[in-house]
C-alpha cells in the first residue's frame, strides 16, 4: 500500500475520468468546493449534506465525486484534483512519511464500541476459535499492509497465535464470503455491508476494532496543507457541515439508510440490517484517536513513529 507521487498522477487520471459528480447548485455567490468520497457508509456525509441542503445553507456549491478508495482520494488531493476528501489514517500517514502534506480537518466515522467496524470471520463449518488456531493459516484481506491486516495480526498474537506464520492474501471484499465457504481461505477480514451479507454462510470470530485499545478514527476529512492555508474560513465551514451531517445521520438511521441506498450498491434490506457507521459529533479531532492507528502501523513495521498532531490541521 505504498503511497508515492506516481500514484497521485494515476489517481488524478482516474478522477478526471469519473462522471461529473453531484453538484448542489450552480449559484454564482456560493463557494465552490470539490469533494471526493467513497460509496460506503463512512463516506456518506457529503450526500446527507447535499440532499438535506446543509451545503447550500453553509454557502457551498459542492461537487461530490465518488472514487474507488481512500488512497486514490489522498492522491487526487495531493495532485490538486480535489479540495477535500474522505480517508482513513493509513493512506494519510503513508503520504506524510513520503513528504506529502495531507492533514485531517474533521473527523468522520469513529469507533467507540461495542460493535466492531473491522470483523474477522470464518466459515460456519470452521472449528477455529482463537489466534492459536490461525497460526500457519491463510487469511483474506482487502488490501495488504493496510490497517485491517495489522488489526488481525494483533488479535492473533494476543490470543495465542503467531501472525508471522499467517499468509495474508488480497481478495476482493465482495468475494470473501464465497472463498470462505469454498475453503480457499481459513478466515477473512470484512467490513460492512459485507459482514451482514456474509452471515448466511460465515460467522464472526472476532471484533478486530477492539485491538486499538480505545476509540479511534475510522475515517476523516482531509486536505492538503496548501489548500488549508489558503482557505482557513472554508475549512471551518466544511467541518461544520460534516459535523451537522454526522449528527443528523446518527439520529436518523432509517432516513440516512435511504440515502445510503441511493448512492451505493447496498440493497435496502442489507442497509436496514447492517451495523451503521457512528459519526463523530465533536468540533475538534482528539489526537489520541488518530495516534492509535498510527501506533499499530508502527508496531508492525509499516511506519516509523511520529505524532498524530503532524497530520491534523490546527483546530
Amino acid at each position: 500500500m505504498e503511497f508515492t507521487r506516481r500514484h497521485a498522477i494515476g489517481s488524478v487520471a482516474s478522477f478526471l475520468g469519473l462522471s461529473a459528480g453531484f453538484r448542489t447548485t450552480e449559484a454564482d455567490d456560493l463557494t465552490p468546493i470539490r469533494v471526493g468520497t467513497v460509496s460506503t457508509d463512512p463516506g456518506m456525509q457529503p450526500f446527507y449534506a447535499r440532499d438535506l441542503g446543509f451545503f447550500k445553507d453553509a454557502g457551498f456549491d459542492a461537487n461530490v465525486a465518488i472514487l474507488n478508495n481512500a488512497s486514490n482520494i489522498v492522491a487526487a488531493i495531493s495532485a490538486g484534483s480535489l479540495d477535500v476528501g474522505q480517508a482513513s489514517v493509513s493512506p494519510v500517514a503513508l503520504a506524510h512519511q513520503h513528504g506529502i502534506s495531507i492533514r485531517f480537518i474533521a473527523a468522520s466515522g469513529i469507533y467507540t464500541g461495542p460493535i466492531g467496524n473491522t470483523i474477522l470471520m470464518v466459515s460456519k463449518k470452521s472449528t477455529i476459535t482463537s489466534g492459536a488456531d490461525l497460526s500457519g493459516k491463510t487469511i483474506a484481506i482487502g488490501i495488504l499492509k493496510d490497517l485491517t491486516q495489522f488489526e488481525a495480526s494483533t488479535w492473533i498474537d494476543e490470543t495465542g497465535g503467531d501472525s508471522k506464520t499467517v499468509r495474508f492474501i488480497e481478495v476482493r471484499i465482495s468475494e470473501m464470503p464465497a472463498v470462505l465457504e469454498e475453503g480457499r481461505v481459513d478466515a477473512a477480514v470484512l467490513i460492512e455491508p459485507f459482514v451482514t451479507t456474509a452471515k448466511t454462510t460465515a460467522k464472526v470470530l472476532a471484533n478486530l476494532s477492539d485491538t486499538m485499545g480505545g476509540p479511534y478514527i475510522i475515517s476523516g476529512w482531509v486536505s492538503s496543507d496548501d489548500w488549508i492555508r489558503r482557505n482557513p474560513e472554508v475549512v471551518k465551514r466544511y467541518a461544520a457541515v460534516m459535523k451537522r451531517a454526522g449528527i443528523w445521520a446518527n439520529a436518523h438511521p432509517k432516513e440516512s439508510a435511504d440515502i445510503l441506498v441511493r448512492y451505493s450498491k447496498i440493497r435496502p434490506d442489507v442497509a436496514a440490517a447492517m451495523h451503521r457507521m457512528h459519526y463523530a459529533e465533536g468540533s475538534t479531532i482528539d489526537p489520541v484517536t488518530v495516534q492509535r492507528p498510527i501506533d499499530l502501523l508502527v508496531r508492525y513495521g509499516a511506519l516509523t513513529p511520529f505524532s498524530a498532531k503532524d497530520i491534523i490541521a490546527a483546530q
